[in-house]
């Protein structure tokens, strides 16, 4: 007795098995037939038991659901790095359509007879800029390896960046328009006799002057460069902005808003 006080559950494990053979044992017996003990251990035997396939089929339904949660989290981690790599062939996929984009309108804006090709430019992506003037001088990932040299002429998707004032190995240094030293010649693109000279850059817009005095422009112009100087005729540079008489030059003043944004350049084309 203190055996099974101290055993209960093996004693109680023990109770159902002896008694699930003298339910076997009876019917066999009997032949499969009916008689007031079997019946009686029957029916203890499926009180007994009524308790223990409740926990057992609890068991097993808990089972089941953790084998189902760690398939759904499989099968959850499996779509996240599937979508992880749809972002980036999206990414690069975007990427290579904003390029080819900025080739397409770099065609529109290169009005220029020189350039018959892929062999007359190169492209590159910027990879440093000055600190003190990030938007006026700016660093290039090609050089004298890709044909690039001092005075060479740098533009984008827009229009006309600026030139090329020093040159390595596989890199190369650029003066932008933003550039205070930077002086360009331009003419109206509606009426090619109309003729200024941007000479400043404040706040990311430029100003210039026309050099006749007689010169009508208007807000809305559009200007481009006129071939004087170093750059070539027909690259576009900006919008007039704003115009004004100069009483003590007397010449009209005009403000340009460049059509280049200085601000987030990320890849130029070098003319060479």
């Amino acid at each position: 007795m203190r055996w099974i006080r101290n055993h209960k559950l093996i004693s109680f494990l023990i109770l159902i098995i002896v008694a699930c053979v003298i339910v076997v044992v009876s019917s066999v017996a009997t032949m499969g037939s009916s008689n007031p003990v079997s019946k009686a251990v029957n029916s203890v035997c499926t009180t007994i038991l009524r308790p223990v396939n409740y926990v057992a089929d609890g068991i097993t339904d808990r089972f089941s659901k953790l084998v189902k949660y760690k398939e759904i989290s499989v099968e959850n981690d499996r779509l996240k790095e599937e979508n992880e790599q749809l972002k980036e062939e999206l990414a690069k996929a975007t990427l290579t359509a904003h390029e080819l984009s900025e080739l397409k309108n770099l065609s529109k804006s290169l009005n220029y007879k020189g350039i018959g090709g892929s062999d007359d430019m190169v492209s590159g992506d910027i990879i440093s800029m000055s600190e003190s003037n990030w938007m006026n001088n700016f660093t290039i990932n090609v050089g004298s390896e890709d044909k690039v040299k001092d005075g060479d002429i740098v533009v984008n998707g827009r229009g006309l960046v600026g030139t090329v004032y020093s040159v390595g190995k596989n890199w190369a240094k650029v003066k932008s328009l933003a550039d205070e030293s930077s002086k360009v010649s331009f003419k109206l693109s509606g009426n090619m006799e109309l003729i200024g000279i941007l000479d400043s850059f404040s706040d990311g817009e430029m100003e210039g002057f026309m050099l006749d005095s007689n010169a009508r422009v208007e807000e809305g112009d559009k200007i481009i460069t006129s071939g004087m100087g170093v750059y070539p005729t027909g690259l576009e540079i900006g919008k007039i902005t704003k115009v004004r008489y100069d009483s003590d030059s007397q010449l009209e003043r005009v403000t340009v808003k460049p059509t280049v944004d200085f601000t987030s350049l990320q890849k130029v084309t070098v003319i060479i």
